[in-house]
């Protein structure tokens, strides 16, 4: 309870300790970190939740910082939730974001956490949407989340915040179809980077080429129109546009109630990965107890019996048990 209530006032000290917590695969953190974030669900805040993914090279960090610092400008309070690709040797960050983001860091209005994902897929991290969580409680305005890169399973990222970001670099229209589809499906704006010197022509062909491509999609009558915007991370400019953008479509979504369903499926998409999560490791646990893998793949080695008949009588044994 003293960890939620320097939380809710905003302690750095305390939001750093509550994160490393929720990260934890402790057991006894896991009981600790549970009971925390069940305390700090009965205290919503007013944060905004978007999360940013791109194609390597796009400068989507320098763009967040960018951003960023023209939201704290602002007075606005930022947290930056940004996840890493982690080492197979380490398990650690192998790019850290923080060091990346210096500037930014220095101001007081901006929490940022960098974490390697450590294999997790969907672009994310363990432990993100309850750091989110976190820092909603702890009054942030806007809560960025930076995905490991873009791809089918980046996706899962949606299943975290209120309006998902694509962010592209100039001449990248032409490899749309590259791209996997679903991202740019789900993608609310799609934010065309390095819209500055000699990249400015290309930059704004790359915008009509996604605004094009974008033109077919279908969508339902109160969905609101995917957005494409140019901006330069290094000059700084087109960021009035994108704020004005993300508040708009979250004005638009709440009046509409797509901004309160959507968080609503989020929130029963987060119950069933808990649950899968539990009856899996359950599972995995009576498998290693049981040994019937290493001794029917021993007579499917040996020719005794055939590899599927092997994981049926493994099946059902597990669910005899």
């Amino acid at each position: 309870m003293q960890l939620v209530e320097k939380i809710v006032k905003g302690e750095r000290a305390a939001i750093a300790k509550a994160i490393t917590l929720v990260e934890s695969s402790r057991e006894n953190d896991k009981k600790e970190s549970r009971r925390l974030i069940s305390e700090l669900l009965n205290k919503p805040g007013k944060s905004i939740r978007i999360g940013f993914s791109g194609p390597p090279g796009v400068g989507k960090s320098t763009f967040i910082e960018s951003f960023g610092r023209f939201l704290v400008e602002k007075n606005y309070k930022l947290g930056i939730l940004a996840i890493d690709p982690s080492s197979q040797i380490t398990g650690g960050s192998i790019l850290g974001d923080k060091t990346r983001m210096i500037e930014i860091s220095k101001n007081p209005n901006t929490f940022i956490r960098s974490t390697p994902s450590r294999g997790s897929l969907g672009g994310i991290s363990l432990g993100t949407r309850e750091a989110s969580i976190i820092l909603d409680a702890a009054g942030y305005d806007f809560i960025f989340i930076e995905t490991v890169g873009v791809g089918q399973s980046e996706i899962m990222a949606t299943n975290l915040v209120d309006i998902f970001s694509l962010i592209v670099g100039p001449g990248s229209g032409d490899e749309l179809q590259g791209i996997k589809k679903g991202i740019t499906e789900y993608a609310d704006i799609f934010i065309v980077n390095k819209n500055d010197g000699d990249l400015k022509s290309e930059a704004s062909k790359t915008a009509s080429d996604y605004k094009s491509a974008i033109s077919y999609y279908k969508k339902s009558s109160d969905a609101v129109d995917k957005e494409v915007l140019l901006v330069s991370a290094i000059e700084q400019t087109g960021m009035e546009k994108v704020i004005e953008t993300i508040q708009n479509i979250v004005s638009q979504n709440k009046k509409n109630k797509n901004f309160d369903e959507r968080r609503a499926k989020q929130f029963t998409y987060w119950i069933e990965e808990e649950v899968r999560e539990i009856i899996q490791f359950s599972i995995q646990n009576k498998i290693k107890e049981d040994g019937s893998i290493s001794k029917f793949s021993q007579k499917v080695i040996d020719g005794e019996i055939q590899m599927f008949d092997a994981i049926e009588a493994i099946t059902q044994n597990l669910r005899n048990k």
